[in-house]
């Protein structure tokens, strides 16, 4: 039986310079690994960020990788948080899904669990530079 992926890329709320609840507690769960990149394109939902996929090489959202100590627990907490839990109706707003990751030193970290952003983005200004913590929005 393969190990639980225990590896978590964060692009918005739960990043370190975030004072909230839940970057608390994932900071208190976890062990900072790197900086990075997933290939996709952050908008701004309301007050928080989503993130979907792209194939464009030169989309970029920017994040951190966390390495969950006890993964199965944490993932569950944050599923309750991102609202994508069995117990929420689907399509959730999110959906946890394996990816690649871009280190910040160039290399591949996989497999890394993200959230991924689900419903439509009609009237969602995009956040250009990709960075939740450098927001210009793009309309």
């Amino acid at each position: 039986m393969a190990a639980m992926c225990n590896l978590l890329f964060v692009y918005g709320t739960l990043r370190q310079r975030n004072a909230n609840a839940m970057a608390a507690y994932l900071a208190a769960r976890a062990e900072f690994v790197t900086g990075g990149w997933f290939q996709g394109q952050m908008y701004q939902i309301t007050y928080y960020p989503g993130v979907i996929a792209s194939d464009q090489p030169c989309d970029r959202v920017y994040g951190e990788v966390y390495r969950l100590n006890d993964a199965q627990a944490v993932l569950a907490v944050l599923d309750d948080y991102e609202e994508c839990g069995a117990q929420y109706t689907q399509p959730a707003e999110y959906q946890r899904v394996s990816t690649s990751i871009i280190g910040v030193d160039g290399c591949v970290l996989e497999p890394v669990w993200i959230y991924l952003y689900q419903w439509p983005l009609a009237g969602k200004a995009r956040i250009a530079s990709g960075d939740f913590m450098q927001q210009t929005l793009m309309t």
